[in-house]
């Protein structure tokens, strides 16, 4: 059996697996979510209130909304790192890739860090 946890995969594969991840976590987790957040946000101001104040008190629940934004952040930042490669805007060698990724996982947590700066 081939065990998992010992290869060491170079960090542009990583991010091109783990945008996968994300991409199959938004159109499960994400997008259903937010449909049925938008659903309450439109149904009635009293249930838009009652969100809000959820949203303001229970941690888990701010916790859950705010990984959802981090998925859909993290799916963005490294789509367009793709789309930049696929387009030759970058160049086609490892070396870029490996760049790329690193400055894609820096944009991506100082992003994250200002969001949980601004929301908490």
């Amino acid at each position: 059996f081939i065990n998992l946890l010992k290869i060491r995969l170079p960090i542009a594969a990583f991010m091109s697996i783990t945008h996968r991840i994300s991409g199959v976590a938004l159109f499960f987790i994400v997008l259903p979510f937010s449909g049925y957040l938008l659903n309450l946000f439109l149904s009635s101001e009293s249930s838009y209130n009652l969100t809000i104040e959820n949203f303001q008190t229970d941690f888990l629940f701010r916790t859950f909304v705010l990984f959802c934004v981090f998925i859909f952040q993290f799916h963005i930042f490294s789509g367009l790192r793709h789309i930049l490669h696929d387009f030759h805007f970058l160049p086609d060698t490892i070396k870029s890739a490996t760049w790329s990724a690193k400055i894609t996982l820096g944009l991506f947590f100082i992003n994250a860090l200002l969001i949980i700066w601004v929301l908490l």
